[in-house]
């Protein structure tokens, strides 16, 4: 779950894909920069930004540290390497609770070890409150959609979208459920999957009904909780979705679309289309850190990742936050309703996770 502390053993459970750089100087912990380290590069574009950055990334040492949660980094990785070969990237990839525990006491220790981070809303939200960001200004921004750039110390570079997916060996052609209400029937009993962590999916559905489809709060939790008798709760979406592709429930609720297009691509029985409405959104994004030691290559990343970058993004089935990207088609189909993960989800993180974990107590786990 994302709340609560994770222990030094956890921390040390991410996988390093390139190892990690040497400790930096303290910085003081105080989540304030003495100096804005990014200040020499706001007024550059264009061929002289790119060539000015790309040289003091090789003074700096030719090194950017990175913190992510992104299952699909090496991606992003290669195709920086490839276009900026003088630059070495160390990524520490984590679940993103390990990745924010990590950034705040690194910080709250006076000793930040990345300079950039590219994790999940929630948790950037988190680590922007604490002061440990700064806001990208860059030139890359002008592509974004709007919704990308409305988040202060951080930018999004993707979004994950939340379908009900569903095993089309387990689930006869045809059946399968066309609205979120029609999984509260009991014919759908040891069927369907939540994945344990999702409040703010959760969150979001709840508003949903209740602002959009004007039902009471009173008529929503019971809705769930007919939906939820009918559960199985996983942990992690990348093992829901290897259970799902496996037949061992039916249909997720809350699994994320590129997880099921990558197994349907790889010949796995799972489908999302037709779409069960609304398709939740939730921007994951990437952050300058206000302390990172290496600044240049973090503005070199962070530009090329909200450019070019965004071409990797769209080849790994993840929605990418530029408005166009080269031979990409949105996976979304044409009319289907879409929802953003609200803020109020983020200001009432504690309420939405409090009821969430209520509701799913006493319900079987699987994996």
């Amino acid at each position: 779950m994302r709340p609560g502390a994770l222990t030094a053993g956890l921390l040390a459970a991410g996988l390093v894909l390139v190892g990690c750089g040497s400790s930096p100087a303290s910085s003081g912990g105080s989540g304030k920069a003495a100096s804005d380290p990014y200040a020499p590069y706001a007024s550059l574009t264009g061929a002289q930004r790119t060539q000015k950055l790309l040289a003091d990334a090789k003074s700096e040492g030719g090194v950017l540290d990175l913190y992510t949660s992104n299952t699909d980094i090496q991606d992003l990785v290669d195709g920086f390497k490839k276009a900026y070969p003088g630059v070495k990237v160390n990524a520490f990839r984590a679940n993103s609770e390990t990745v924010l525990q990590r950034v705040l006491q690194e910080d709250q220790a006076g000793k930040p070890q990345n300079d950039v981070v590219d994790t999940n809303d929630s948790e950037l939200r988190s680590m922007d409150k604490q002061h440990v960001l700064t806001p990208y200004d860059g030139p890359s921004k002008a592509g974004l959609r709007p919704s990308a750039t409305t988040f202060g110390g951080w930018t999004a570079e993707r979004f994950n979208a939340f379908v009900v997916g569903w095993n089309t060996d387990v689930i006869p052609q045809g059946q399968p459920p066309k609205t979120f209400a029609d999984l509260a029937d009991p014919k759908w009993k040891g069927k369907l999957s939540l994945e344990v962590g999702d409040w703010d999916w959760y969150a979001s559905m709840h508003t949903y009904l209740t602002d959009n489809q004007h039902m009471s709060a009173a008529d929503v939790d019971a809705l769930f909780k007919k939906i939820v008798a009918n559960s199985k709760v996983t942990k992690g979406h990348t093992v829901q979705g290897e259970l799902l592709s496996a037949g061992q429930f039916g249909v997720a609720l809350s699994v994320y679309s590129h997880t099921i297009d990558k197994a349907a691509k790889k010949g796995a029985p799972v489908a999302w289309r037709p779409t069960v409405q609304p398709v939740i959104l939730r921007p994951n994004g990437v952050g300058l850190m206000a302390h990172a030691r290496h600044p240049a290559a973090a503005l070199l990343w962070t530009d090329w990742v909200l450019s070019a970058g965004q071409q990797a993004i769209a080849k790994s089935l993840r929605i990418p936050a530029a408005t166009t990207v080269k031979g990409y088609t949105d996976p979304i189909p044409a009319g289907t309703t879409t929802y953003n993960v609200p803020e109020s989800a983020e200001t009432d993180s504690a309420k939405w996770n409090a009821a969430y974990d209520a509701l799913l107590r006493g319900v079987a786990k699987t994996g």
